[in-house]
């Protein structure tokens, strides 16, 4: 049996992009990053800087910043653990010609994933989409226009997004926690796992209940 797909975001969602673009802005300018700008996509795509600084940021992201960005707390831990339901697909708005320092940069931190996608629209691709996480309000709502369980990354550019139909997080070991006391609906139930999917969550987090873990249970409510 095919396994469903869960989509994943790189930029401010895996790694942590937004301080090395405020970093270039300070090189090419000079100048202090500007306050109440942000710099993911997200933010930049609703700025007033000019073109031309955009334009130069972006190239020199992704010529000699992916290599070094951190990974975010918790999300090789939470990829191993979906990856044994899904299949993992990485799904970036990346230039394609960053494709190779991406795959070193997904590979060196040792992350599973089956497939890697450069596309600026993100359900455009080949694959069966079941559920994504992202940051990006453009790929969140086309997600949500097609339906699918979408997890929100937790950043102030996308704070707008309404909550009825989307799970927002604030880490992967959120992530992790919701998924602990929840399944998808689409889950599927005839994957063999041993231990139990609830085990192997139990056995990592040592928690019994998002109650205990200090997180909100209206998370899980249908």
């Amino acid at each position: 049996m095919i396994r469903p797909c869960f989509a994943v975001d790189i930029d401010n969602v895996l790694g942590r992009a937004e301080p090395e673009v405020q970093r270039l802005f300070q090189e090419l300018t000079g100048r202090l990053w500007p306050v109440g700008l942000y710099g993911s996509a997200g933010g930049l795509d609703a700025s007033h800087l000019a073109p031309e600084l955009l334009e130069e940021i972006f190239s020199r992201f992704h010529q000699e910043s992916i290599p070094r960005l951190p990974l975010f707390p918790g999300a090789k831990l939470a990829l191993t653990l979906i990856h044994r339901r899904y299949r993992i697909i990485i799904v970036t708005a990346r230039r394609p010609y960053s494709r190779p320092q991406t795959l070193r940069w997904l590979e060196e931190h040792g992350l599973p994933f089956d497939a890697l996608y450069h596309t600026e629209e993100k359900t455009d691709i080949p694959e069966s989409i079941t559920a994504a996480i992202d940051d990006h309000p453009h790929h969140i709502q086309a997600y949500r226009a097609l339906d699918r369980q979408v997890f929100v990354m937790d950043q102030p550019w996308n704070r707008a997004i309404p909550h009825a139909d989307v799970i927002r997080v604030t880490g992967w070991d959120a992530l992790l926690q919701w998924l602990h006391v929840r399944h998808l609906q689409q889950w599927p139930k005839d994957i063999p796992e041993s231990p139990s999917f609830r085990q192997l969550f139990s056995s990592h987090l040592n928690v019994p209940s998002l109650t205990a873990a200090g997180v909100s249970t209206e998370l899980v409510k249908p």
